[in-house]
Protein backbone atom coordinates (compact mmCIF):
# COMPACT_ATOMS: atom_id res chain seq x y z
CA UNK A 1 0.00 0.00 0.00
CA UNK A 2 2.89 2.63 1.30
CA UNK A 3 4.44 1.78 -2.38
CA UNK A 4 1.61 2.13 -4.25
CA UNK A 5 1.11 6.17 -2.47
CA UNK A 6 4.20 6.85 -3.60
CA UNK A 7 4.15 5.72 -7.18
CA UNK A 8 0.97 7.96 -7.35
CA UNK A 9 2.14 10.88 -6.01
CA UNK A 10 5.44 10.31 -7.99
CA UNK A 11 3.40 10.22 -11.32
CA UNK A 12 1.02 13.23 -9.86
CA UNK A 13 4.31 15.45 -9.47
CA UNK A 14 5.26 13.88 -13.37
CA UNK A 15 1.92 15.24 -14.75
CA UNK A 16 2.24 18.47 -12.92
CA UNK A 17 5.71 19.23 -14.31
CA UNK A 18 4.67 17.80 -17.61
CA UNK A 19 1.33 19.63 -18.07
CA UNK A 20 3.36 23.13 -17.43
CA UNK A 21 4.86 22.46 -20.55
CA UNK A 22 3.40 24.14 -23.77
CA UNK A 23 3.57 22.69 -27.18
CA UNK A 24 4.95 24.81 -29.75
CA UNK A 25 2.09 23.93 -31.86
CA UNK A 26 -1.03 22.25 -30.04
CA UNK A 27 -1.65 18.50 -31.70
CA UNK A 28 -4.45 17.70 -33.85
CA UNK A 29 -5.06 14.27 -31.75
CA UNK A 30 -5.23 16.90 -28.43
CA UNK A 31 -7.69 19.12 -30.09
CA UNK A 32 -9.76 15.98 -31.42
CA UNK A 33 -10.39 14.72 -27.74
CA UNK A 34 -10.96 17.86 -26.98
CA UNK A 35 -13.79 18.15 -29.38
CA UNK A 36 -14.61 14.73 -28.14
CA UNK A 37 -15.26 15.30 -24.93
CA UNK A 38 -17.51 18.59 -25.75
CA UNK A 39 -19.43 16.82 -28.28
CA UNK A 40 -20.21 14.05 -25.20
CA UNK A 41 -20.78 16.26 -22.94
CA UNK A 42 -23.61 18.39 -25.32
CA UNK A 43 -23.41 21.89 -23.74
CA UNK A 44 -20.81 24.35 -23.64
CA UNK A 45 -20.87 27.48 -21.25
CA UNK A 46 -23.16 30.08 -22.93
CA UNK A 47 -24.78 27.85 -25.51
CA UNK A 48 -28.90 28.67 -25.28
CA UNK A 49 -30.77 25.83 -23.50
CA UNK A 50 -34.27 25.27 -22.04
CA UNK A 51 -35.34 27.48 -19.64
CA UNK A 52 -35.66 24.27 -17.09
CA UNK A 53 -31.94 22.84 -17.89
CA UNK A 54 -29.74 21.27 -15.72
CA UNK A 55 -26.78 18.95 -16.48
CA UNK A 56 -23.35 19.37 -17.26
CA UNK A 57 -21.56 21.78 -19.17
CA UNK A 58 -18.12 22.64 -20.18
CA UNK A 59 -16.01 25.21 -21.49
CA UNK A 60 -12.61 25.90 -22.85
CA UNK A 61 -9.92 27.32 -19.89
CA UNK A 62 -7.21 28.77 -22.85
CA UNK A 63 -7.20 26.54 -26.08
CA UNK A 64 -5.73 23.74 -24.78
CA UNK A 65 -7.62 22.67 -21.73
CA UNK A 66 -11.32 21.97 -20.89
CA UNK A 67 -13.13 22.57 -18.02
CA UNK A 68 -16.29 20.24 -17.05
CA UNK A 69 -18.86 21.35 -14.24
CA UNK A 70 -22.67 21.36 -12.97
CA UNK A 71 -24.34 24.15 -15.18
CA UNK A 72 -27.92 25.63 -15.53
CA UNK A 73 -30.07 27.80 -17.24
CA UNK A 74 -30.33 31.46 -16.77
CA UNK A 75 -32.60 34.02 -18.48
CA UNK A 76 -30.37 36.37 -20.68
CA UNK A 77 -32.30 38.94 -22.23
CA UNK A 78 -35.09 39.73 -20.21
CA UNK A 79 -38.50 39.74 -22.10
CA UNK A 80 -38.01 37.58 -24.59
CA UNK A 81 -37.19 34.18 -22.80
CA UNK A 82 -33.35 33.76 -23.95
CA UNK A 83 -32.03 31.27 -21.56
CA UNK A 84 -28.17 30.40 -21.42
CA UNK A 85 -26.47 27.60 -19.57
CA UNK A 86 -24.34 28.89 -16.84
CA UNK A 87 -22.25 27.52 -14.04
CA UNK A 88 -24.66 25.91 -11.14
CA UNK A 89 -23.87 28.72 -8.50
CA UNK A 90 -26.06 31.71 -7.71
CA UNK A 91 -24.10 34.11 -9.84
CA UNK A 92 -23.89 32.25 -12.77
CA UNK A 93 -25.10 34.15 -14.93
CA UNK A 94 -21.60 36.33 -14.62
CA UNK A 95 -19.86 33.19 -15.63
CA UNK A 96 -21.73 33.38 -19.25
CA UNK A 97 -20.97 36.99 -19.45
CA UNK A 98 -17.50 36.89 -18.42
CA UNK A 99 -17.03 33.75 -21.27
CA UNK A 100 -18.68 35.71 -23.93
CA UNK A 101 -16.67 38.90 -23.35
CA UNK A 102 -13.55 36.48 -23.60
CA UNK A 103 -12.44 36.95 -20.19
CA UNK A 104 -10.61 33.38 -18.59
CA UNK A 105 -13.20 31.97 -16.13
CA UNK A 106 -12.42 30.78 -12.95
CA UNK A 107 -14.33 26.85 -11.95
CA UNK A 108 -16.36 28.57 -8.53
CA UNK A 109 -14.94 27.18 -5.53
CA UNK A 110 -18.33 25.84 -4.68
CA UNK A 111 -18.39 23.34 -7.29
CA UNK A 112 -16.15 20.61 -7.58
CA UNK A 113 -15.20 20.43 -11.43
CA UNK A 114 -13.22 18.17 -13.65
CA UNK A 115 -10.17 19.96 -15.54
CA UNK A 116 -9.02 18.00 -18.76
CA UNK A 117 -5.11 19.92 -20.20
CA UNK A 118 -2.19 18.59 -22.28
CA UNK A 119 1.29 17.72 -21.56
CA UNK A 120 4.20 16.24 -23.46
CA UNK A 121 7.34 14.13 -22.18
CA UNK A 122 8.42 11.79 -25.01
CA UNK A 123 4.79 11.97 -26.88
CA UNK A 124 1.83 14.16 -25.81
CA UNK A 125 -0.56 13.05 -23.01
CA UNK A 126 -3.86 13.82 -21.74
CA UNK A 127 -4.21 14.55 -17.93
CA UNK A 128 -7.51 14.57 -16.61
CA UNK A 129 -7.64 16.70 -12.92
CA UNK A 130 -10.67 16.61 -9.81
CA UNK A 131 -10.74 20.17 -8.47
CA UNK A 132 -12.50 20.46 -5.31
CA UNK A 133 -12.92 23.86 -3.88
CA UNK A 134 -9.71 25.56 -3.59
CA UNK A 135 -7.81 22.19 -3.28
CA UNK A 136 -4.74 21.24 -4.93
CA UNK A 137 -6.20 19.44 -8.63
CA UNK A 138 -6.17 16.01 -7.99
CA UNK A 139 -4.79 13.32 -10.64
CA UNK A 140 -7.79 10.51 -11.93
CA UNK A 141 -6.44 9.77 -14.97
CA UNK A 142 -3.42 9.99 -17.73
CA UNK A 143 -2.64 8.61 -21.07
CA UNK A 144 -0.64 8.83 -24.16
CA UNK A 145 -2.53 10.56 -26.25
CA UNK A 146 -1.23 8.34 -29.71
CA UNK A 147 -2.75 5.42 -28.06
CA UNK A 148 -6.21 6.83 -28.85
CA UNK A 149 -7.66 6.84 -25.38
CA UNK A 150 -11.06 8.22 -26.07
CA UNK A 151 -13.16 5.64 -24.48
CA UNK A 152 -10.97 5.32 -21.34
CA UNK A 153 -10.82 9.34 -20.87
CA UNK A 154 -14.71 9.25 -21.40
CA UNK A 155 -15.50 6.46 -18.77
CA UNK A 156 -13.13 8.14 -16.37
CA UNK A 157 -14.98 11.76 -16.84
CA UNK A 158 -18.56 9.76 -16.33
CA UNK A 159 -17.07 7.95 -12.80
CA UNK A 160 -15.26 11.45 -11.73
CA UNK A 161 -18.93 13.16 -12.42
CA UNK A 162 -20.53 10.57 -10.37
CA UNK A 163 -18.08 11.14 -7.39
CA UNK A 164 -19.42 14.82 -7.86
CA UNK A 165 -22.68 13.98 -8.07
CA UNK A 166 -23.06 11.58 -5.08
CA UNK A 167 -19.73 13.21 -2.42
CA UNK A 168 -21.18 14.53 0.50
CA UNK A 169 -20.43 17.95 1.06
CA UNK A 170 -19.35 17.33 4.50
CA UNK A 171 -16.45 14.94 3.17
CA UNK A 172 -13.27 16.08 0.95
CA UNK A 173 -13.09 13.83 -2.68
CA UNK A 174 -10.32 11.94 -0.86
CA UNK A 175 -12.47 10.59 1.97
CA UNK A 176 -15.40 9.97 0.15
CA UNK A 177 -13.23 7.53 -2.09
CA UNK A 178 -11.54 6.12 0.85
CA UNK A 179 -14.82 5.27 2.29
CA UNK A 180 -16.25 3.81 -0.95
CA UNK A 181 -13.55 1.41 -0.64
CA UNK A 182 -14.16 -0.30 2.52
Amino acid sequence: MFHLKLIELESELLAKEQSKQGFEKFPYACEALIEHVEKEIGVRLADKVPQDWRGWLSYRREADSLIVLRGRAFADGGMFGKWKAGCDVPYGLDTVTEYARHFAVTPPAELDHLLLNFGQAESARVFLWYGENVAEYKLIFMADVQDDPHHELGEAIVEACTWILKRPKDKTILEFLKEKER
